[in-house]
């Protein structure tokens, strides 16, 4: 059967943020990160839309309470938010603000005003593949549910749980927090030694960190550029992945 003008209209309705909010679900597409999905249990999934090749390969996979839909690539096309759709399409439930701790003891991110869906995305990537478990954001960071962060993050959505909270009150009560700022003007970061417990934090990508927030900034810190580079700053994710690498060498050094 195919899918009716409703659905394709609540499906599509989807990519954008009033209406997530409105419905409390968003979408996650491609093999594999749907394939990622049905094999977790905090995310609920309100129903799966596949291609006939992809159900053949995984539909004993998925899990017995998840209802799923066989489609057809031009409805895939339709409801699908990407400009090439990959064989699946889930919707999936907003999880209930989970008592995400905000104590630190070891390693943070603060993503104070990240705007760019594929920066938040790969962020994400980068607190997974360095072991980074707590990820808070400022209320003026990207909708973490925006399809293309959740296409960015390749799944480590499901693994960095994220918090939307302002700087000042993560902090609060925690002076022995370590905060560390990502600014064009600080100490070089591969001469840093980091303590712990830390929060790196990352500034807006044209206006950097939020003024109202310099005053936390216990240190500092910058990647100096190499002889001859004339770039003016780096892409947030960059910065973020090469302070991370050094935090990590450290932590395992």
């Amino acid at each position: 059967m195919a899918l009716s003008k409703n659905v394709v209209k609540y499906i599509s309705a989807l990519q954008i943020k009033k209406f997530r909010s409105n419905f409390n679900k968003f979408l996650v597409e491609g093999e594999k990160i749907v394939g990622e999905l049905i094999k977790q249990d905090v995310f609920a999934i309100e129903k799966i839309y596949a291609l006939p090749e992809w159900l053949e390969n995984h539909q004993s996979s998925i899990p017995h309470n998840v209802p799923f839909e066989s489609i057809s690539e031009t409805e895939l096309h339709k409801i699908s938010a990407l400009k090439t759709p990959n064989k699946v399409l889930a919707v999936v439930e907003m999880p209930t603000p989970a008592n995400i701790p905000t104590v630190l003891v070891d390693c943070a991110l603060y993503l104070d005003g990240i705007q760019d869906p594929g920066n938040f995305g790969a962020i994400l990537r980068i607190a997974d593949w360095f072991g980074i478990r707590q990820v808070f954001c400022s209320p003026e960071t990207a909708d973490l549910f925006n399809p293309k962060v959740i296409q960015a993050t390749m799944g480590a959505f499901l693994r960095i749980p994220v918090q939307v909270i302002t700087l000042a009150e993560l902090l609060q009560n925690q002076p022995q927090i370590q905060v560390y700022g990502a600014l064009l003007n600080g100490q070089d970061v591969f001469h840093t030694q980091f303590q712990r417990p830390s929060l790196i934090v990352i500034g807006n990508e044209g206006n950097g960190i939020a003024s109202t927030n310099l005053q936390f900034i216990k240190h500092p810190i910058t990647i100096t550029a190499g002889l001859g580079g004339g770039a003016e700053s780096l892409n947030a994710a960059v910065a973020t992945g090469i302070i991370a690498a050094v935090y990590s060498n450290q932590r395992s050094s």
